[in-house]
């Protein structure tokens, strides 16, 4: 009888044991990354007003710009690089009530409707506001979606427990879906495109794309779910094509 109490004790630490080591290891993913940073830039708020600032960015947590935006001004991020305290002089500003922001460095980031196709869940299958990067904009418009994971496990990629921030971070910035939108209408996943029905008002741009002219057509892969990762080759043949759509 004392036996089995032994035993029945050891598995109970043991189970504790396993259960506070996960937690600990969800807790340390959690923690801010030592990649973000503020970065130069101005948002331009729904009804066209623009604020210079400072916006956070966090390429290990790009669900997060994606989402809302936190600005500080100048005299805030002095503060912020001598290391003080600035929670409380953070102005967030939500998806909902942007239009677009960039950064100094080119990047553009702009407010699109979007509906997750290949949602399980009945509140992630609604439209939501998202800030989505610009990688050309007119009549149609190509954004990238960017993913703290890409969901399924895949040779890309790495454990997170066993590499640098830094190293992450350069899978990362190539972790995104390819959506694309035209003038009136919502962000699509590429997985629904139909190429024809997008272009096929413009006689040049669909004749060099059914001649391949864009290497699209070898380019592009279906699939279940669309895996754009590392697709970098689509993306550029595809960007190529929109912008001589644009034109």
């Amino acid at each position: 009888m004392k036996k089995a109490k032994k035993h029945s004790t050891i598995t109970l630490m043991l189970i504790v044991l396993f259960s506070l080591t996960f937690n600990n290891t969800k807790a340390q993913l959690k923690t801010p990354s030592s990649v973000g940073k503020y970065e130069k830039g101005a948002i331009t708020l729904k009804k066209g007003k623009e604020i210079e600032g400072y916006i956070y960015m966090d390429m290990l947590n790009p669900q997060e710009f994606q989402k809302r935006v936190n600005l500080i001004d100048e005299k805030t991020y002095k503060a912020f690089l001598k290391g003080k305290k600035i929670k409380k002089d953070i102005e967030v500003y939500k998806a909902k009530d942007l239009g677009s922001f960039k950064l100094e460095n080119g990047q553009k980031f702009k407010k699109a409707k979007y509906v997750n196709i290949f949602a399980t869940r009945k509140q992630d299958m609604l439209p939501k506001n998202l800030m989505l990067e610009v990688v050309t904009e007119g009549k149609i418009t190509v954004y990238k979606k960017h993913h703290h994971t890409q969901g399924i496990v895949s040779s890309y990629l790495p454990d997170r427990t066993e590499v640098s921030d830094a190293e992450y971070v350069e899978w990362q910035e190539n972790n995104f879906e390819i959506l694309y939108q035209k003038e009136g209408e919502g962000a699509k996943n590429m997985s629904v495109i139909n190429i024809k029905a997008l272009v096929g008002d413009n006689e040049v741009v669909l004749a060099n794309y059914i001649k391949d002219y864009y290497g699209f057509q070898t380019l592009f892969t279906k699939g279940p779910v669309f895996e754009s990762s590392f697709q970098l080759d689509a993306l550029e043949a595809f960007t190529n094509m929109v912008e001589d759509y644009n034109k």
